[in-house]
């Protein structure tokens, strides 16, 4: 597994949950995950919502090995996500938004401007 960290800007009372997939010599998913959870020393939650929070969180990855143990909670899960995909409480990828660029100011000549549009 390649070390290499990528920084990811979040906010300093959220509480991430990181799935590092194992990859075999050829580049693909073995089926094993690494499972762990992140948060930052610049939390200022009080310690009984900090623990509450931390919780959840670990319980929110036990749902991964529940998956496997149980049909029922992998069949239960999986209606939920495609229940909230199909009624938009749920996106696959944020659709990228198309931005206009400005032109470039390339000279300027007394009352006379050149742009450079892209």
């Amino acid at each position: 597994m390649n070390d290499e960290n990528i920084l990811i800007d979040f906010h300093p009372n959220d509480y991430i949950i990181r799935l590092s997939p194992f990859l075999d010599d050829t580049g693909n998913w073995t089926g094993e995950l690494m499972v762990g959870t992140i948060s930052t020393e610049d939390n200022v939650m009080n310690d009984t919502d900090h623990y509450q929070l931390t919780h959840l969180t670990q319980m929110v990855c036990a749902a991964i090995p529940a998956m496997e143990e149980s049909q029922e909670v992998r069949d239960l899960l999986s209606e939920i996500v495609e229940e909230a995909k199909s009624d938009g409480t749920l996106t696959e990828e944020p659709e990228e938004v198309e931005t206009k660029k400005k032109p470039d100011i390339t000279s300027i000549d007394k009352n006379i401007i050149n742009v450079k549009f892209h």
